[in-house]
């Protein structure tokens, strides 16, 4: 029987491969537009408000989601790097967004729909008090697809809700090795451990398998050797799962072709995505419960009050877990995450104080 307890998240993040390449993030990312369009409608309809209105108030919430996190992504976390690939800020589809510029972008795009569309017949607060519903839940789906991904990771954890993302770690394996990640597989847990630091580290024996025809087994000698130096030394780099242990790896000439089994120490994470998705999806359900049953939309911007409070307090609190996305504040006792989620929680009481000051309209 095992020492240890953990999740092993081994998800291939595409559903299909080809020929057309479908990802579970794109897919629920669409999810989040689809649903929340169809929220809309349904509010529109509760209020007797035209449908006419209705499809530009996605497009402006589209393009100010997509544009506003991929834009708060660049800034607020990899402008080092950005500012020096400035034709790569466009390419969101090679990842990077981030929750608070996304929310600040979906602001101003509500302030310009109130100007163009409505046309000051309804306030943007009237506005605002609609999308954020529907942004609530599209945050919810948008980490799940994050946790499909294996990305926004936690800390490293002994507690058995911990994950080791497996999928990703052979993803990691098999480019120091020049080999398939089909090719790579991990046995099932030892009952040994590691104690580096203060923390005991769980270990799996790994076998990987190079089928390239000009690799020898010596050259594997000297692939494991920058693989060793690599992940041993550091073991606390960000989005690491696993590094290589002391002990000397089997290296064989096969009929398949080299064959390399090793122990790896283990690395299990604290799955945030999985906490900020639960978080955003209670916050959906009450903003939901409050706009029908309790009436809050008749009490301008008080549900974007409380989406702002409970969002931004729900990231602040989160963050404590989470692996820092920037270096220039790692040794901080606040990360970037929670600094900006500061003027967010701010923002959220004082819309909540005036909305309740105001008269039901």
């Amino acid at each position: 029987m095992s020492l240890f307890a953990f999740i092993t998240w081994d998800v291939n993040p595409n559903i299909i491969e080809s020929p057309i390449m479908i990802r579970y993030y794109g897919l629920l990312f669409g999810l989040a537009f689809f649903a929340g369009f169809t929220l809309m409608k349904k509010m529109f309809a509760k209020e007797n408000i035209s449908d006419e209105w209705l499809d530009k108030i996605l497009m402006y919430a589209v393009v100010g989601t997509v544009v506003g996190a991929r834009l708060g992504h660049v800034f607020f976390y990899e402008w080092g790097y950005y500012s020096q690939h400035l034709m790569e800020i466009p390419q969101v589809w090679k990842g990077g967004l981030a929750s608070h510029g996304a929310a600040i972008a979906i602001v101003i795009a509500m302030w310009i729909y109130a100007k163009r569309v409505t046309k000051g017949t309804k306030t943007v607060l009237w506005t605002l008090d609609k999308v954020v519903i529907t942004v609530a839940l599209a945050a919810g789906l948008i980490r799940v697809g994050n946790l499909m991904n294996s990305e926004i990771i936690g800390d490293k954890s002994e507690a058995n809700t911990a994950f080791f993302f497996q999928y990703e770690a052979k993803e990691s394996i098999a480019r120091y090795f020049y080999a398939s990640s089909e090719n790579i597989t991990f046995s099932e847990e030892k009952d040994t451990k590691i104690e580096r630091d203060g923390f005991s580290f769980p270990q799996k024996e790994v076998t990987i398998i190079i089928n390239e025809p000009n690799v020898k087994a010596v050259d594997a000698e000297d692939f494991y050797k920058t693989f060793y130096a690599n992940t041993y030394q550091d073991y606390n780099s960000n989005e690491q799962h696993y590094f290589a242990t002391k002990q000397k790896p089997n290296i064989q000439q096969t009929v398949d072709g080299i064959r390399i089994t090793a122990t790896l120490g283990i690395i299990p994470r604290i799955p945030t995505q999985i906490l900020e998705a639960i978080s955003y999806f209670s916050i959906f359900l009450l903003l939901i419960w409050g706009y029908w049953k309790q009436e809050w939309y008749k009490r301008e911007g008080l549900v974007f009050g409380v989406f702002f409070l409970l969002m931004f307090s729900a990231r602040f609190i989160v963050e404590f877990w989470k692996e820092h996305q920037t270096d220039s504040l790692a040794n901080a006792s606040l990360n970037m995450g929670q600094w900006l989620s500061v003027p967010g929680i701010l923002i959220g009481v004082v819309f909540i104080v005036f909305a309740l000051r105001k008269k039901k309209v």
